[in-house]
């Protein structure tokens, strides 16, 4: 069955010799559109993963969880792409739609364990280089428990809703089919996604608030001048990147139930733009900040250093140092930065 979604979408609509240009020009360029916005994301995650990967000085707790949430995205992204090009089959359909589902309560999870871990390490450190966490993979084996088991949970209350309200057909898959089986149907959507993100987000801002309001204490708690201008700019810098992030996802989060439940085709053309960009958009975040940028130029300085001797007396002996150091905390600033 056709609706004005799939008709924007694929070259699905029955049309008339004297409309089959125009009507196919508009579908190929949005479908193109959305398909190439969905692909750079895909590639800008996985370098933003990567990113994170290639430095020590990232792979921390917190850049773990940051790549956790990354993993997830990318996830969702891909999931996405998949019912593009519509998903005839009712099985495959189901199982879109409930994955979707699961990925989406992730992100949102990790982006909620990111701003607590954040608050945790705010009210620990007092000072400008973090204390030394000796319980990493506790504490990050509770994270994942909490960042992947939590929405397997709700996805089992989203199949129970879903199996009541088809009185037992899952396979039903009619209404979904009309949304590219991107949204489950309305109880399920509402109950299992929207209301559970809902309150992830209000947590998140909680946490984000305290965070903010703890650091402005502890800043003001240093006696030398100069730390209090740098933990300033860190601090910061840190809580306004996790606010970025909040509100790209709560955006393309509130873009996709507008469009499920008031079926409206400005909304619905706003979501795919807004979906297909949050990857593009988010990678850029976490990784075209000034301390990253800044791990970058050193290493790239260090390579070159390595490969160019200097001959000039003062110069030789610090590019000597530099060159046989293999920890990239030599070529960052002191002390170490935190992971965004």
């Amino acid at each position: 069955m056709d609706t004005m979604y799939t008709a924007k979408l694929h070259g699905f609509p029955n049309l008339t010799r004297s409309n089959m240009d125009q009507a196919f020009t508009e579908e190929s360029i949005l479908s193109l559109l959305i398909v190439l916005g969905s692909s750079i994301s895909l590639v800008a995650l996985v370098f933003a993963f990567i990113t994170y990967s290639l430095f020590s000085d990232l792979r921390n707790l917190s850049g773990t969880t940051l790549m956790n949430l990354l993993a997830a995205l990318f996830m969702s992204q891909l999931l996405y792409v998949i019912g593009v090009g519509g998903v005839p089959d009712s099985e495959l359909c189901i199982s879109l739609a409930f994955s979707l589902q699961y990925v989406r309560l992730c992100a949102f999870c990790w982006m909620l364990i990111m701003t607590y871990h954040m608050y945790s390490q705010f009210r620990t450190g007092l000072h400008l280089v973090p204390i030394t966490d000796h319980n990493i993979t506790k504490h990050f084996l509770r994270y994942s428990l909490f960042g992947w088991g939590l929405p397997f949970v709700l996805l089992g209350a989203s199949i129970l809703i879903q199996y009541h309200d088809k009185a037992g057909k899952l396979l039903d898959t009619a209404t979904l089919k009309g949304q590219n089986c991107w949204f489950l149907d309305r109880n399920a959507f509402l109950y299992g996604l929207i209301i559970p993100c809902c309150l992830i987000v209000v947590a998140t801002l909680f946490y984000l608030a305290r965070s903010a309001v703890l650091a402005r204490y502890i800043i003001s708690m240093q006696a030398d001048r100069r730390i209090r201008e740098k933990m300033s700019r860190k601090r910061t810098l840190q809580i306004l990147l996790f606010a970025k992030i909040m509100f790209v996802l709560s955006a393309v989060l509130s873009l996709g139930a507008a469009s499920k439940l008031y079926k409206n085709e400005m909304i619905w053309i706003s979501y795919h733009v807004a979906q297909g960009i949050q990857g593009v958009l988010i990678a850029l975040l976490v990784t075209c900040n000034c301390q990253v940028l800044k791990l970058y130029t050193k290493s790239i300085k260090s390579r070159a250093a390595r490969h160019v001797p200097s001959y000039v007396g003062g110069r030789n002996v610090a590019t000597s140092s530099v060159s046989k150091s293999t920890s990239l905390q030599l070529l960052t600033w002191e002390p170490a930065p935190d992971s965004v």
